[in-house]
């Protein structure tokens, strides 16, 4: 079991190398702030979904091998209502933010989207946690790369709406 959670956490920092490179260039490379800001939100838009379909398993777990013969009580079936319902959250709001990047042309706004995104995606784990139905090991490794991904989103935000770069 030790070693699945040990393959998660090298994935996971890896994961995390194309939010590092394109804040540095967001905040470092005048010349390419649009495009960097673009894979940022459509690399951001990608993982937050990713965050929200972690919530489908664990729903799902449970109910894909059930014991013959025992039902799922209600309060089980209820949990697991409420996690195929917010798997689904954190993809509109990724999509929501690439059109407000791509249609709108609103960089401040598609990276605000993300932040709030990842953020209220680690709340409602937290949440989980405390209902158990997440693990505890699983909320310690994303609180660990939601900080580092909210702290990146952060900088960028200030930066464009500062005026320290345009996206």
């Amino acid at each position: 079991m030790r070693q699945p959670f040990v393959v998660a956490c090298l994935l996971t920092a890896a994961g995390l190398i194309p939010f590092l490179l394109t804040a540095v260039a967001i905040l470092f490379d005048p010349l390419d702030t649009p495009t960097a800001v673009q894979i940022l939100v459509g690399y951001g838009a990608v993982i937050l979904s990713f965050t929200g379909a972690v919530h489908w398993g664990f729903a799902l777990r449970d109910s894909a091998h059930p014991v013959q013969g025992t039902p799922l009580s209600p309060a089980v079936l209820g949990a697991e209502r409420h996690l195929l319902m917010f798997g689904v959250v954190p993809a509109l709001i990724g999509w929501v933010a690439l059109i407000a990047m791509i249609h709108f042309a609103a960089p401040g706004l598609a990276v605000f989207l993300l932040l709030a995104g990842f953020f209220i995606t680690i709340v409602v784990e937290t949440i989980g946690k405390g209902r158990g139905v997440v693990a505890g090991n699983y909320l310690a490794l994303r609180w660990a790369v939601s900080i580092v991904v909210l702290l990146i989103l952060l900088s960028v935000l200030f930066a464009i709406l500062s005026g320290m770069r345009v996206g």
